[in-house]
């Protein structure tokens, strides 16, 4: 029985918690890898000048810079 009162405590704290934080939603470019064949996503750097990220196989890097003009393209290929 104290068990029982004792779990129901801690999951309403952390069912608490998870009303209070909310989660940042990151702008993100969908990147198609050649080098692998696999697809992934870059996510924006934290001064926001470019998308970074890696291959998810061969971990081989890829920098996207953000230009003025810009682009509503949201996916690319990396040769």
């Amino acid at each position: 029985m104290i068990d029982v009162f004792i779990k129901k405590l801690y999951y309403k704290s952390i069912r608490t918690d998870k009303v209070f934080v909310q989660m940042e939603k990151r702008k993100f470019l969908g990147i198609y890898f050649d080098c692998c064949n696999v697809y992934g996503r870059v996510y924006k750097n934290k001064d926001g000048s470019a998308y970074e990220g890696r291959c998810p196989k061969c971990l081989r890097f890829v920098h996207v810079p953000v230009g003025e003009g810009g682009t509503s393209q949201r996916f690319f290929r990396a040769k």
